[in-house]
């Protein structure tokens, strides 16, 4: 952080979200649900479903009522101190990546005057200016998720811990990798790890994003290429060009129809024989046991507090079956083999 008050308020916050979100969640999250149920609500993804269970809750659980607020106002506070304190030394950080993007190893390529589409305009996790709006998201995200998702998110042992349990195609052949909506690179980094000798992209519809996953790739000496390009435009690339595929909670975050020309596009670029691997949310077409909790005050919460406005569709869909008509084969088909091991889907020799 830029000042040493700063660092000091974020690690409150954190320390603030772990005692009385974190560690209530298990006796807030049933009496909220339990409620809801008692109520006959259903929530769908509409403004008028959530608040109809933001007001039985305001109602009969006043305790989920301030967990609730909590969770929003603590998330407000370290986004914008985030932000705010990067800001003010924008300019030292933006000729910071302008060096980085004529340096190696590996590459970056971005527009800068890119056209974004609606959807990604979105404040996701109510970060300021989402992940496209912002010319310091990436280090803001970078800096940000630390508290959002935790220890997890120390020195990348989340990314660097899938990258381990990703499966390669059934003929071990890993030659070409692209990490699709690979943020700020970590897993994309991760892979080149695991496969040193491949050619490793990663691509991305937000170019703050890229570009400061190229700079943290240099920071780390590591040789690999980042694109800023969005899923749904991934059908300009040549097919039939990679061996495995990779996609990391992206799919909550958009549109439904985006999903749709991602798989798609996914199918198109993979070599025959390649695999596509996908970690994101249960969905209740599959899996109806494995968010139920989510389909209630935490899909609320989440759609309306955390701007996931994407995530109560996704949830309620059966990607797998997506997945199965666009012709891949899945390795798992049960909900917790998936958790496990994400959707390893195989296309056809």
């Amino acid at each position: 952080m830029t000042t040493r008050a700063d660092e000091t308020f974020l690690n409150y916050i954190k320390d603030l979200r772990s005692v009385l979100m974190m560690g209530r969640s298990k006796e807030v999250h049933p009496k909220a649900n339990a409620a809801i149920e008692a109520a006959g609500i259903k929530l769908v993804p509409t403004h008028d479903s959530v608040e109809s269970v933001r007001k039985v809750i305001r109602d009969h659980v006043p305790e989920a009522g301030v967990w609730a607020r909590v969770y929003r106002s603590t998330q407000e506070a370290f986004w914008q101190r985030v932000a705010a304190s990067y800001g003010l030394r924008e300019d030292t950080f933006l000729r910071m990546l302008d060096e980085s993007d004529r340096c190696g190893p590996g590459s970056v390529t971005w527009e800068r005057d890119y056209d974004y589409p609606e959807y990604s305009k979105v404040e996701t996790h109510l970060q300021p200016g989402g992940y496209t709006g912002h010319p310091l998201a990436g280090l803001v995200y970078d800096y940000g998720t630390r508290i959002f998702h935790g220890d997890v998110s120390k020195d990348d042992f989340l990314h660097n811990t899938l990258a381990e349990k990703i499966s390669a195609p059934l003929d071990g052949k890993v030659e070409r990798i692209m990490d699709i909506a690979c943020a700020i690179g970590k897993l994309t980094c991760a892979l080149k790890r695991r496969f040193p000798n491949a050619e490793v992209w990663g691509s991305d519809i937000s170019s703050p994003m890229v570009r400061y996953a190229h700079y943290r790739a240099i920071e780390q000496k590591i040789d690999v290429h980042f694109l800023q390009k969005a899923v749904e435009d991934l059908d300009e690339m040549p097919a039939q060009s990679y061996d495995l595929m990779t996609c990391h909670i992206l799919f909550h975050e958009v549109p439904s129809p985006v999903v749709d020309q991602a798989i798609a596009n996914v199918y198109r670029l993979l070599r025959p024989g390649g695999t596509f691997w996908l970690s994101d949310f249960p969905t209740l077409g599959n899996d109806p046991h494995g968010l139920l909790n989510y389909t209630n005050f935490l899909g609320a919460i989440d759609s309306a507090d955390n701007s996931e406005p994407y995530a109560p569709e996704f949830v309620r869909s059966n990607v797998e079956d997506k997945l199965r008509r666009q012709g891949f084969s899945l390795r798992y088909d049960q909900p917790t083999d998936i958790k496990i091991f994400g959707r390893v889907c195989d296309k056809p020799a």
